[in-house]
């Protein structure tokens, strides 16, 4: 009843202060398909001339949002559309006039980058928030994702998608593709097994599809998309599927068996079990037993030297991506790599009409620990549990806009102890709103109290409140944010407490839009922080270019001077920044950057040095089904400029994947450091029916160098990994 209560006041409150927000969207979309039940299902081959496509409908007026905006494709594409009571079909026809200039690599799921492709955009409870994403390159590998649209909180490390799709999310559905004499056909059938929609018995759903044309920098859609709106998915046509469609109830097993053994040990399988239960097609309920949350693959290595704040990395494990976008708010209350081990998890997610909820419990066997100022001393080699709980619930508000509630609790104690020794608990509301079709508002306000070791903390607080403006040219954000000095998000990731921070941002796009600059961006960002003594410690201030042009190519440029106070010492850096991108050819792309200025040293005594680096990736393709990526990272650190060497990283990492078919590759993983003389060697079989469906067997192997002497072997891991998605 409170709940509803305060739901019920920002409600009035935000339409009596934000009255545009109450007209965003309320326009007829003029852009409407009924698609057409099909009396069979087309078979899936890359083939459309199936009879059962005559059933379908038909869409051909695809417009460019780059590189001119508005203008029409140079490339014919025909789109059908259908369905039945178990799934959607749709079948691209990309007609090209230079076939064998049609870019497509045959790789793993999810790995296509820079390849001519297809995709569509389901937007299943039409609030324009959130969309399903499929997507296959001209040789049928497919592609999946989430689209969360204005994302309340910015990506914070590699892995982060450019174009805001999580692409770590795996649904089911079938792709197959063929290359013509005239370019190249797509089909999909995409189960509604695989969606969650509203438990209605007529569907209005958002669409949007899109192709891409990587040579001509060319990026079609349906309907036409516009840099004059502040969103992707406010400018979605509409599709009504009135009939009665297969839902809910669907039932998902994925038991796995995962080993593994080291020279001195011998061969430890272990079994698990995840269970997907759709209670509706709205309502989905997720069980894992000794779940198994291994990665086939390591982290992409990142610099850990000389690092002021901790590294973030992007989450992977299934069973915490379904739903993920319910949880995420402006402040990242849940990080769920901080749930390391789990002997069990649960979670329930949905959405109610306009209201989406999401609760999710996990047991850790190796938590991180919880640490307050007046608490610092906890074991390391201690072993803890903690029980990981969480609550979230959104309601809609108009078009685009929400508010939200989000509680978390983390309980933690010594094995054989009790499980309630410690806890860290946090609460706080959050909202967003859509002012116009330029404008958006967004606030977070939360609280925490912790206890370790007997010793509490009072309620401590911190808030957020932020404002956007994006327009065809012009685009700029305010952010006022403050994290109390004891404030605590056990399970979030928050780089950095006792701060005050306001952050600006305004940046001018020019749109020559020709074939070989597209746009040229000037920006400017000023950041000012004080701690809770309002002592200034961080003055930030940014000048930037960006370039977008031929062939996918982007030029940025970064000048930075800053002012930090470091265990008390003023600091000043000066940092000069460029990097390129480039994909000129189908077999060929790469990226290079260089940093140079005066950079602190952070020790208990900083001091302002000098640094030079260089950092760079290659993307090879010999053959289409072959692909070679090097990575290297060089990182030099002086006293001053010109004097002596302080520290040298140099980081290389390459990876070799070598695709037999859709299903069947081949692996091979080399990292060095030369700070830490370590070396990572890894090779793997694998077979990947579906995302859930797969066989991997590998192995790891660690050196490391004594100083001096040869690489000394440090460790050998073989393991394997099998499991089955049965879908009841």
């Amino acid at each position: 009843m409170k709940l509803n209560r305060v739901l019920s006041l920002t409600l009035v409150a935000a339409a009596v202060l934000f009255p545009g927000a109450l007209r965003a969207g309320s326009s007829e979309n003029p852009f409407e398909i009924q698609p057409g039940f099909m009396s069979r299902p087309p078979q899936i081959d890359g083939e459309i001339s199936d009879p059962e496509w005559q059933e379908a409908a038909v869409i051909t007026d695809f417009v460019q949002y780059e590189p001119q905006e508005g203008a029409s494709a140079t490339e014919k594409t025909i789109v059908y559309i259908g369905y039945d009571r178990k799934n959607l079909y749709i079948a691209f026809e990309c007609h090209d006039r230079q076939p064998a200039a049609i870019r497509c690599t045959l790789c793993q799921r999810d790995r296509v980058q820079g390849d001519d492709s297809v995709g569509v955009y389901l937007d299943t409870f039409n609030d324009r928030k959130r969309a399903f994403v499929f997507q296959s390159n001209a040789r049928g590998v497919q592609v999946d994702g989430v689209y969360t649209e204005a994302s309340p909180r910015r990506g914070r490390g590699r892995g982060e998608s450019f174009d805001q799709i999580d692409r770590n999310w795996n649904g089911y559905f079938q792709s197959a593709a063929r290359k013509t004499e005239f370019g190249y056909v797509v089909e999909f059938a995409i189960p509604f097994k695989s969606l969650r929609f509203p438990n209605k018995d007529v569907q209005t759903w958002g669409i949007i599809l899109r192709r891409q044309i990587p040579r001509k920098n060319e990026d079609l859609y349906w309907p036409p998309r516009s840099r004059n709106v502040n969103g992707l998915l406010i400018q979605a046509g509409r599709i009504t599927l009135n009939q009665s469609l297969t839902r809910g109830r669907n039932l998902e097993l994925l038991p796995a068996v995962v080993g593994s053994k080291s020279l001195e040990q011998k061969f430890r399988p272990e079994a698990g079990a995840n269970i997907k239960y759709g209670i509706t097609s709205d309502v989905t309920v997720d069980l894992a037993v000794n779940p198994d949350f291994s990665q086939i693959e390591a982290d992409i290595p990142q610099n850990e030297v000389n690092q002021r704040y901790p590294l973030y990395y992007p989450e992977k494990r299934p069973f915490f991506l379904e739903g993920k976008d319910i949880f995420d708010t402006p402040f990242e209350i849940l990080y769920s790599r901080k749930v390391v081990s789990p002997v069990w998890a649960a979670k329930v997610t949905g959405k109610l009409g306009s209201t989406s909820f999401g609760i999710m419990s996990a047991m850790d066997n190796r938590p991180l620990a919880i640490r307050i100022p007046e608490a610092p001393g906890l074991d390391e080699d201690a072993s803890y549990r903690a029980l990981n709980n969480v609550f979230r619930l959104r309601q809609d508000l108009f078009s685009e806009s929400y508010v939200g509630l989000i509680v978390t609790d983390k309980e933690m104690g010594l094995a054989g102890t009790s499980i309630f020794s410690d806890y860290s608990r946090l609460a706080g509301v959050d909202g967003q709103f859509k002012l116009s079709r330029t404008d958006r508002l967004g606030f977070q306000l939360v609280g925490s109290t912790s206890q370790v070791d007997g010793i509490k903390t009072g309620l401590a607080p911190a808030f957020n409140f932020s404002f956007n403006h994006q327009d065809r040219h012009l685009n700029f954000s305010v952010d006022l944010f403050s994290v109390h000095p004891e404030f605590e998000a056990a399970l979030g990731f928050l780089r950095r407490k006792d701060i005050n921070s306001l952050n600006a941002r305004a940046g001018y796009s020019f749109l020559p839009q020709n074939e070989y600059v597209i746009s040229v961006t000037p920006s400017f960002s000023y950041r000012r922080v004080y701690d809770f003594s309002w002592q200034l410690t961080d003055l930030d201030i940014d000048y930037s270019l960006m370039i977008s042009g031929w062939r996918q190519s982007f030029v940025f440029i970064n000048y930075s001077h800053k002012f930090e106070k470091y265990n008390g010492v003023d600091l000043k850096p000066r940092q000069l920044r460029a990097s390129f991108f480039s994909a000129p050819f189908s077999w060929l792309s790469g990226r290079i950057g260089f940093n140079t200025g005066t950079s602190i040293y952070y020790s208990e005594d900083p001091y302002l040095g000098f640094s030079q680096s260089v950092a760079g990736e290659l993307n090879v393709r010999p053959v289409q089904n072959l692909v070679a990526t090097i990575r290297l990272e060089d990182l030099k650190f002086y006293e001053y400029r010109g004097g002596p060497e302080v520290y040298q990283v140099t980081i290389l990492s390459q990876r070799l994947n070598f695709q037999v078919n859709r299903s069947l590759f081949f692996r091979a993983i080399v990292d060095y450091n030369s700070y830490y003389q370590k070396i990572y060697l890894s090779g793997l079989i694998g077979y990947e029916l579906n995302p859930g469906t797969c066989f991997y067997l590998g192995m790891e192997e660690h050196r490391e160098r004594p100083n001096p002497g040869p690489y000394e072997l440090t460790g050998r891991y073989y393991f394997m990994k099998f499991s089955y998605w049965w879908r009841i």
